[in-house]
């Protein structure tokens, strides 16, 4: 009997794992769930498995190679950051991620972040505990039909967002270099530079994935080039932003506000990091993704995904697809 191994269940506390179970059962798969800390442990419990899930994991090429049997790694989420790819590739492993399982999910949470940032929402509700009633507290604050919203990046979360959007009649403008100029038309979007956008919106939403170019993409250097009193929204992965320059920024005006989902350094961050002193950011756990009908969907995914694989096929949403096909 074939085997697939969730290697680091505990960082989805409370997800229901009886959904693959269930699936990879009735395709003849045993499916382990595990809750390992170290990579000792996920070599012991996975040495012998046929297909590998992960969410925070470290997986490099050393630990691969204690995968003796593994086919395919799969990351419960859109990005696979965690994931070597090219090890795996080299290993014949494929590589396969969930690019569509949350898409309004998180584009709900951005919406959610803009708008309470644009109206003060927590900040308020902060004071307001505390025994204070002030209401132009803080940064000032416009109507939305006044303000540009920029994308960074503008994959289909970031279009969704658009398209929620739309009824506030913005001006709309994104960057993404690797789309055709048809795309931001079609979406209603502007296409402009990184430093257009900066030059020109009054709130960034960042929609990028986390590669070496974009690792803090978003610094002190980007924020300088930024209109005073910018929002700043990131539910796509913490790294984008260095987060010291974030504080700084926070602190001195440069940035009124900021909503974010993912934090660099998560879930690990120092509970005394300035940024947490900052009072006009807002923060959430990671959780953009989060709907009961977006985990249904996550675990149904990664199940087929593991069949498909096993089964002989490359999915559509296997990263290294093309790499794998040209080793055949």
């Amino acid at each position: 009997m074939k085997k697939y191994v969730m290697l680091d269940s505990q960082a989805l506390a409370g997800a229901d794992f009886g959904v693959e179970k269930k699936i990879l059962g009735e395709a003849g798969i045993e499916c382990v769930i595990g809750e390992c800390k170290t990579a000792a442990q996920m070599e012991s419990l996975a040495s012998d498995a046929d297909a590998v899930g992960l969410c925070y994991v470290d997986m490099n090429g050393k630990l691969m190679d204690s995968l003796k049997k593994c086919k395919v790694l799969v990351r419960y989420g859109i990005g696979y950051d965690t994931i070597n790819v090219p090890d795996a590739t080299q290993r014949g492993i494929a590589v396969c991620n969930l690019p569509d399982y949350c898409q309004p999910d998180v584009a709900t949470h951005a919406f959610a972040m803009i708008l309470d940032c644009c109206r003060k929402i927590t900040l308020q509700d902060r004071l307001m505990r505390g025994g204070r009633y002030e209401t132009t507290y803080g940064y000032r604050i416009h109507r939305l039909s006044t303000l540009k919203m920029g994308f960074a990046g503008f994959g289909a979360i970031a279009k969704t967002l658009a398209r929620y959007m739309k009824p506030y009649e913005m001006d709309m403008l994104a960057f993404d270099p690797y789309l055709p100029a048809e795309v931001f038309a079609q979406n209603a979007v502007r296409q402009v530079t990184f430093d257009e956008l900066l030059a020109q919106a009054d709130i960034v939403s960042i929609h990028s994935p986390y590669t070496p170019e974009t690792h803090h993409l978003f610094n002190k250097d980007s924020f300088a080039k930024m209109k005073n009193g910018v929002i700043i929204v990131n539910t796509a992965r913490g790294p984008i932003i260095c987060l010291d320059d974030l504080a700084a920024a926070l602190k001195s005006g440069k940035v009124a506000a900021a909503g974010l989902d993912t934090v660099e350094g998560e879930p690990n961050v120092p509970p005394d990091h300035p940024i947490f002193s900052c009072e006009s950011a807002i923060f959430t756990p990671h959780c953009a993704f989060n709907s009961a009908e977006a985990e249904l969907e996550q675990h149904q995914k990664v199940a087929k995904s593991v069949i498909e694989v096993l089964g002989g096929n490359l999915p559509y949403n296997c990263v290294n697809k093309k790499q794998l096909q040209k080793q055949q």
